[in-house]
């Protein structure tokens, strides 16, 4: 990750945000979901970057990000971050 500029980490950040907030859209919840949801997603998309570039994955490629495996991890943990936010209770 080491060329990676800061308007790309800005995109990339920019771009696991939105994934995190659509994850929250579909299954809603309070307000606090949506954090967990966008800041999971965050890490998962700058985890599953790395990875991709560790284990030479190439799926969707553009410059130095590895968008294909950013995206799945992303929303892999953006899901696991709603999930440990609670509210799984059925009342």
């Amino acid at each position: 990750m080491s060329n990676i500029s800061i308007p790309i980490f800005v995109f990339g950040s920019l771009i696991a945000g939105l994934l995190g907030s659509f994850i929250h859209l579909l299954f809603g919840g309070k307000p606090y979901r949506l954090l967990f949801s966008i800041f999971f997603s965050w890490i998962g998309f700058w985890l599953g970057n790395n990875l991709g570039a560790k284990y030479g994955f190439t799926i969707l490629r553009y410059g130095p990000v590895i968008y294909g495996t950013a995206i799945i991890a992303s929303i892999l943990l953006g899901l696991g971050g709603y999930w440990i936010s609670g509210e799984n209770k059925s009342s």
